[in-house]
């Protein structure tokens, strides 16, 4: 079976992932096998939904199991621990729903919660540390940050930001995919394939190799290693005033940070009872150890580039400032 690299880990699977980079020498933590499911008639229903007159998602669990149920796609039964999951697919289902399912709700409930928040949101580095973006669907998240990896950052992480809380929070590198509209796609990435266009109309591409760190203070394997966050920037949708220049910024103290990032939060399928203290600790050690921003973006594809100067300029100088406390 091949080895795939996903938030942060290894994952080993029977279903082919072509949007996810390979992974190699590692040891998994996470198995993916085809197989049949058993009935599970006395099983606990934790929640059942129609999407549609022909497609339901149905979330149940038992004894040392939880199982989610796509009637489009198929159906996932994870095992207590969360290393070993065994994928059913409905008949005729759509396999590439299957996948989008798998990463972004299945796995995301066998990940680690304790040490890591997991936030819908975007990052890059420039010089030795990371900055994030998070924002609601459509306000610019992975244009901005693939647009400052084109100017020179690095990209890091699309759709799906892990960040280790604490003194100093740090950013996991999730996988290789981007996800871009297609205006963001025709300025930034025209002569790159995409793997397929999803049902939100996003182009899903693939971006070989996680991007890392230089910084010799943090060790970790190749894919693996880990980048100082230093900001957060909450795109705000909405018009840009053009007397404000190309891209702004604005400090949001720490206690009304907090509040702002909740909404960011990116949950597994199930939500359980002792997550919403654990995620508002969390919460409040990022916004108390960086600044968080909202940042007013001009819409303006002429602007880009005064876009990328401006905000590279921003961490560069802070960048070269630290070096140079360093050196003192």
């Amino acid at each position: 079976m091949p080895d795939y690299f996903v938030f942060g880990g290894c994952l080993r699977s029977e279903l082919s992932f072509p949007e996810l980079a390979e992974s190699r020498g590692r040891t998994p933590n996470w198995t993916l096998r085809l197989g049949k499911l058993s009935t599970a008639a006395d099983a606990e229903v934790l929640s059942d939904v129609e999407l549609s007159s022909t497609c339901r998602i149905r979330l149940t669990r038992g004894n040392g199991w939880f199982r989610y149920q796509h009637s489009c796609t198929g159906s996932f039964e994870v095992f207590a621990e969360g290393r070993r999951i065994i994928f059913e697919p409905s008949h005729n289902g759509d396999l590439d729903g299957a996948r989008a399912d798998f990463v972004s709700r299945v796995l995301l409930y066998c990940v680690d919660h304790s040490a890591i928040t997991w936030l819908h949101g975007s990052a890059v580095r420039i010089g030795g540390s990371a900055i994030a973006f998070l924002g609601p669907s459509g306000s610019g998240k992975s244009t901005l940050a693939l647009a400052l990896a084109r100017g020179g950052a690095q990209h890091i992480c699309d759709d799906t930001l892990p960040v280790e809380a604490g003194p100093t929070p740090v950013v996991w590198p999730s996988d290789g995919i981007i996800r871009l509209r297609s205006d963001s796609r025709s300025h930034l990435a025209a002569s790159e394939s995409a793997i397929r266009r999803e049902s939100d109309g996003k182009f899903l591409m693939t971006r070989r190799g996680a991007e890392t760190c230089e910084d010799p203070s943090v060790s970790g394997e190749p894919g693996s290693l880990r980048c100082p966050l230093t900001a957060v920037y909450l795109l705000t949708p909405g018009e840009h005033e053009e007397s404000d220049g190309a891209v702004t910024r604005r400090s949001i103290q720490p206690t009304l940070a907090v509040a702002a990032l909740m909404p960011h939060l990116k949950l597994g399928p199930v939500v359980r009872r002792e997550d919403p203290a654990r995620l508002v600790k969390q919460l409040g050690a990022i916004a108390n150890a960086i600044p968080v921003f909202q940042l007013r973006v001009s819409r303006d594809w002429s602007a880009m580039d005064g876009v990328v100067e401006t905000m590279i300029g921003w961490h560069s100088t802070s960048a070269n400032a630290e070096r140079a406390l360093a050196s003192a």
